[in-house]
């Protein structure tokens, strides 16, 4: 009879090792599956802008992954207006932006939302040639294009910071 209890003592502490064996590759796997789903997350939240697409698209693509701000586009020489007082006028949304751009630029942009604002803006002048504005709608309705201490943020805290201020969605139609 010893010997029976010895050999159930032994398998059972047989099967506890490999239930924890098994408890071991079950967590890798989630950890492996969670790393994976964090790298597809942080990857497909990125927007690629290259000479191929439509602003039209490139604008609701922006405005989906930032709610709360707006992406302007216009011709270089609108900086100039800017300057002056004058409102911004878009690009039509129909165009490519190969089909806008400076003739001796080309490239691509990545747009994340650790990016900051002026970098965008630059970013679009040196690789376009075009003159890129980040604007926002207050509570009120009123329109705002991102001035020198916004631009420092980046576009994830900036749309925090108008969705928290109550600012519209500014929803690209």
């Amino acid at each position: 009879m010893a010997t029976t209890t010895k050999k159930t003592t032994t398998k059972s502490t047989a099967t506890k090792t490999t239930a924890k064996k098994t408890t071991t590759k079950t967590a890798a796997k989630k950890t492996t599956a969670t790393a994976a789903k964090k790298t597809t997350t942080t990857s497909s939240s990125e927007l690629t802008v290259s000479g191929n697409k439509k602003l039209d698209t490139l604008r609701k693509e922006f405005n989906k992954k930032f709610p709360y701000l707006r992406l302007t586009i216009a011709y270089s020489y609108a900086r100039k207006d800017v300057a002056k007082g004058d409102s911004i006028t878009n690009i039509p949304g129909d165009k490519t932006i190969a089909q806008v751009r400076r003739a001796d630029s080309g490239g691509t942009i990545s747009i994340a939302g650790n990016k900051k604002i002026k970098s965008l803006e630059k970013e679009f002048d040196t690789v376009f040639g075009l003159y890129c504005q980040v604007a926002y709608t207050d509570a009120e309705g009123h329109r705002y294009y991102t001035g020198k201490v916004n631009d420092e943020k980046t576009l994830s805290a900036f749309n925090a910071e108008c969705e928290k201020n109550g600012c519209k969605k500014g929803e690209w139609k």
